[in-house]
C-alpha cells in the first residue's frame, strides 16, 4: 500500500503486537522477534521505517499482555466444576450459543466483564434480574489461555430487584425486542435473515441456510459489518438532508445516529470499526480537512486494539480489517487504471467489494477456518445489490410497524421478496460442487510464500520487470510451491498404516490411511453450541491438508451428535464411497443431516454388524459389534445409542487396534477373547462406564488413544480409567493434551506415536 498514512502503519504494528500477545505471550514473542529484527535494523540504519513499526509492535505486545494477564487473574478465582449461583441480568441471549450475563454478585472475582452462559433450556430473558445456578467450566484454548463460562442448570427471575438493570439496558432490550416482533409479524419466513441483517441476531437462521451462505462465500452479508452500517449512515444522511440541515451538522448527527445503532445491536467488532471510521470522516468534515479512507481505517484499528485488545487475535477483527482494506485498495486501483468512463464509479464499487474483499480475506479464512470460498466474487456481485436494497426496506418496515404507520405490510412484503431471492440464490450457489477450497495453515503459508517471494525479488529497480510479468511469475511460483507440498504430503508415510485421532474437542473422528494411501474415517466429530461443526472446521481441513480427496468409507460408530454431528459436512466436501453405520437412529439432527446428504450425493448407506470383514491394501478390518440382530440389552422404549456402537478391529501384520466408539463395559465383556492388542481407541472418551478392569487385563494395550475435549463438562477421562491403563503399562495419548494424535504402524509391529502439540515415542 504505497503512500499509506502513518496512522495505518502505527495501527498495523500495534494490532499485530496485541494479536501476538494473545497467541504466543509477551516473553516468547518479543524474544523471537528481536532475533531477526536486530540484524535487520543494524543493516538498514537508524532511519529505517522498520524501527517505528517495531516499537508499535512492542507497545501492542505489552498492552495486549497486560490485558490478557488481568483476565487470567479474574479467572484464577474460578474452580473448575464448582457449583455456582450468581445474580445479574443478560445483556445478550441466545437459544443456541453463549448468552452474555452481566453479573452483580455471586462470582467473587471482582471483574466487570460479562460472563458467557450456556443453557439448554432455550434463550434466557434479556434485561431482567435473574439468578443463574450451574457450575463453572474452565476451558483451555489452543493458545494456552483459559476461558471461563457457566454451564447453567436453571435460570430464575429475581423478583423485586429491577434496580439491578440500568435503564439504558432496559431501553435497549425493549427496542430490540419490539423490532424483532415487528419482523416476525411482517416478514414471515424471512424474519430470521432480516434480524441478522439489522439486529445482529442469527438464531433465527436455519443451520442449513447458514451453511449454504457459507459455501457460496456470501455469509459475510448476514453479519453486521461496515456495509450495513454504511447503509444506515446513508439513510440517516438522507433523512437529515431532507430536514434542511447544513453539511457540518448533518455529518455530526449522522455519526451520532450510527453510534446509537451500533450500541443498540451490541457493538460487534465489524460494526464498531465502521462506526469509528464514520467518526473519523465526520471529524474531517468538521475540521474541513477530509479524512483519507486508509487513515480512517488505521484510526479504527488502533482504537479497537486499545479498548478491546483481546478481540484483535480473533477472526472477526481480522476479517473486517482485511476486507475493508481490500475494498479501499481495489477501489483506488480501479479509479486510477481503468479508462475514463461515466459509469466507472458505479462499476468500481461492486467489483472492489467482491474482488478486493475476497482476495484480502482469503488468508484469514484459510488460517482460522481452513477454507476459502471459491464463489465469493460472483455471489457478492449477485447478492450485494439485493441486500443493499433489502436493508432499507427492513428498517422501514420496523419503523412503520412500531409507529403504526400505514403501509408497513407493503414495505415488509417488498423486503421479504428481496430476501427470498437472496436466500434462493445463496442456496443454489451453495449446492454447486467444489464451492470451497479446504486448506491448512501450512498450505496457506506455502501459498503466501509462493506469491510474496517473487514479488519481493522483483520490486527492486534493477529488475525492471513489468507488473504483469511479476504477477505471472508469482502465480506460477505459488502453484509450484503448493504442488510440491501436496506431492510431498501424498508420498509421505507410504508403506505404513496411519491411525489419526483428530482433535475435534469433545467427540470422535478417527482417520485411517492405508499403506498405499487410501483413506477411511471412523466418526466425523461433533456439532455443538452456536452451530459449531467440527466436521467442517477440523475433519475436512485435516483430510484435505493430508492430500485425502476421497474416503473409501465413513464408518459411523453410532448416531450421537459428538460422533455424527460433522457427518454431513464431511460427505459434502470429501468424495466418499460408502457410509457404514449401526442401523439405528434416535432422530439426532447430525445423523439425519448426514443421511440426507448421503441420499443427495448417491452415497450408499449400509449397516455394519459383527461378522463383516474386508481387506484394503494389506490391512484387515473386522466388525466385532453390534450383533446382526442388534444389542441383546436393547430396549425399544429406552433406546441407548451407545449399545449399538460399531467396534472395529484393525490388523496390519503384527499390529492390531480396536476402535470402540462409545462401547460400554457390557460390550467389552463380549470382546475379552480378542487377546492382546497394540492400540486401543478408548471407549466413550474415557468414561467410567467403559474400559473395565477385565477388558484392560485381557487386551493389555501398549498404546491408548483418548479423544476428549479440553476441560469438558463431563469430567472425561475418568481418573479410574487412567489408573487402570497406567497399571497395565499402557502409554496414554489424549487429544485435549496432545492435540491431533498420529499413530504410525509398520507391518512388523513397530509403532511411532506423536501429537501435534508434543511428541513422544
Amino acid at each position: 500500500m504505497r503512500g499509506a498514512p502513518p496512522i495505518l502503519w502505527t495501527a498495523i504494528g500495534f494490532a499485530a503486537g496485541a494479536a501476538a500477545s494473545t497467541a504466543l505471550g509477551f516473553d516468547r514473542t518479543l524474544l523471537s522477534l528481536l532475533i531477526p529484527a536486530v540484524p535487520i535494523l543494524l543493516l538498514r540504519g537508524p532511519r529505517s521505517r522498520a524501527i517505528p513499526l517495531l516499537l508499535c509492535f512492542v507497545a501492542g505486545l505489552a498492552w495486549g499482555t497486560a490485558d490478557h494477564r488481568a483476565l487470567e487473574v479474574c479467572n484464577a478465582a474460578v474452580t473448575d466444576g464448582a457449583e455456582a449461583s450468581v445474580t445479574g441480568y443478560f445483556i445478550r441471549s441466545s437459544a443456541e450459543g453463549a448468552s452474555s450475563l452481566r453479573v452483580d454478585s455471586g462470582m467473587g472475582r471482582g471483574c466487570g466483564a460479562p460472563v458467557r452462559v450456556y443453557s439448554r433450556a432455550g434463550a434466557p430473558p434479556e434485561a431482567r434480574p435473574v439468578t443463574v445456578a450451574g457450575r463453572w467450566i474452565r476451558s483451555q484454548r489452543p493458545d494456552g489461555s483459559v476461558a471461563v463460562y457457566l454451564s447453567a442448570s436453571s435460570v430464575e427471575d429475581l423478583e423485586g430487584r429491577a434496580d439491578l438493570v440500568p435503564w439504558t439496558d432496559r431501553v435497549r432490550s425493549a427496542i430490540r425486542g419490539r423490532a424483532a416482533r415487528a419482523l416476525e409479524h411482517r416478514l414471515g419466513a424471512q424474519a430470521g435473515v432480516a434480524s441478522a441483517l439489522v439486529l445482529a441476531e442469527r438464531d433465527g437462521i436455519p443451520r442449513e441456510l447458514w451453511d449454504a451462505f457459507a459455501r457460496s462465500g456470501s455469509a459475510h452479508l448476514l453479519s453486521i459489518s461496515g456495509f450495513h452500517v454504511g447503509v444506515i449512515a446513508a439513510l440517516l444522511g438522507g433523512l437529515i438532508a431532507l430536514a434542511g440541515r447544513p453539511p457540518r451538522s448533518r455529518a455530526a448527527a449522522m455519526a451520532t445516529g450510527v453510534w446509537a445503532y451500533v450500541l443498540l445491536i451490541g457493538a460487534p467488532t465489524s460494526a464498531t470499526r465502521a462506526a469509528w471510521m464514520t467518526t473519523a470522516f465526520v471529524l474531517g468534515r468538521l475540521r474541513q480537512t477530509p479524512a483519507r479512507a486508509l487513515g480512517a481505517l488505521g484510526l479504527s484499528m488502533l482504537l479497537i486494539a486499545l479498548l478491546r485488545p483481546s478481540v484483535v487475535a480473533g477472526a472477526g477483527f481480522q476479517l473486517t480489517v482485511a476486507g475493508t482494506a481490500g475494498i479501499l485498495v481495489m477501489t483506488r486501483w480501479i479509479m486510477r487504471h481503468w479508462p475514463e468512463h461515466r459509469g466507472r464509479a458505479w462499476i468500481a464499487s461492486p467489483v472492489a467489494a467482491g474482488l478486493g474483499a475476497s482476495v484480502f480475506t482469503a488468508p484469514v479464512l484459510a488460517y482460522h477456518f481452513g477454507q476459502i470460498p471459491l464463489l465469493s466474487l460472483p455471489s457478492s456481485l449477485l447478492l450485494t445489490p439485493l441486500v443493499a436494497a433489502a436493508v432499507p426496506g427492513v428498517i422501514l418496515t420496523i419503523v412503520m410497524d412500531v409507529l403504526h404507520i400505514p403501509g408497513a405490510a407493503i414495505a415488509g412484503a417488498g423486503a421479504e421478496g428481496l430476501l427470498h431471492i437472496v436466500t434462493r440464490v445463496a442456496a443454489a450457489l451453495g449446492d454447486l460442487p467444489w464451492t470451497v477450497a479446504h486448506v491448512t495453515p501450512r498450505e496457506a503459508a506455502l501459498l503466501t510464500a509462493g506469491v510474496l517471494l517473487p514479488l519481493l525479488l522483483a520490486t527492486g529497480a534493477q529488475w525492471r520487470i513489468r507488473p504483469a510479468v511479476r504477477a505471472g511469475v508469482s502465480a506460477l511460483s505459488a502453484f509450484a510451491v503448493l504442488w510440491a507440498g501436496q506431492a510431498a504430503l501424498s508420498l509421505a508415510g507410504r508403506g505404513a498404516l496411519h491411525i489419526v485421532a483428530i482433535d475435534v474437542g469433545q467427540g470422535d473422528a478417527i482417520a485411517l490411511r492405508t499403506p498405499r494411501g487410501r483413506w477411511l474415517l471412523v466418526d466425523a466429530g461433533p456439532r455443538g453450541f452456536g452451530g459449531s461443526d467440527a466436521g467442517l472446521t477440523r475433519v475436512v481441513p485435516y483430510l484435505h491438508g493430508q492430500g485425502a480427496r476421497r474416503l473409501e468409507a465413513v464408518i459411523l460408530s453410532h448416531p450421537d451428535e459428538d460422533h455424527a454431528g460433522g457427518l454431513a459436512a464431511v460427505l459434502r466436501n470429501v468424495r466418499t464411497g460408502a457410509v457404514l453405520g449401526p442401523g439405528f437412529s434416535a432422530g439426532q439432527s447430525g445423523h439425519m443431516l448426514g443421511a440426507e446428504e448421503a441420499r443427495r450425493a448417491n452415497i450408499p448407506w449400509r449397516r455394519a454388524a459383527a461378522g463383516d470383514a474386508w481387506t484394503l491394501d494389506g490391512v484387515d478390518f473386522e466388525v466385532l459389534s453390534p450383533a446382526p440382530a442388534g444389542p441383546s440389552n436393547h430396549s425399544p422404549a429406552h433406546p441407548d445409542p451407545n449399545a449399538w456402537s460399531v467396534v472395529v478391529r484393525v490388523t496390519y501384520g503384527g499390529f492390531s487396534a480396536l476402535l470402540t466408539g462409545d462401547a460400554d463395559a457390557a460390550i467389552e465383556d463380549r470382546l475379552l477373547d480378542q487377546g492382546r492388542i497394540t492400540a486401543l481407541k478408548v471407549g466413550h472418551h474415557g468414561s467410567r462406564t467403559s474400559t473395565s478392569e477385565a477388558f484392560v487385563r485381557a487386551t493389555s494395550p501398549a498404546y491408548a488413544l483418548i479423544s476428549v475435549g479440553a476441560r469438558n463438562r463431563y469430567g472425561h477421562p475418568d481418573p479410574a480409567v487412567l489408573a487402570r491403563l497406567e497399571r497395565a503399562g499402557t502409554r496414554i495419548y489424549r487429544t485435549d493434551l496432545d492435540g491431533t494424535v498420529t499413530l504410525t504402524a509398520q507391518s512388523d509391529g513397530t509403532v511411532t506415536v506423536k501429537g501435534s502439540r508434543r511428541a513422544r515415542r
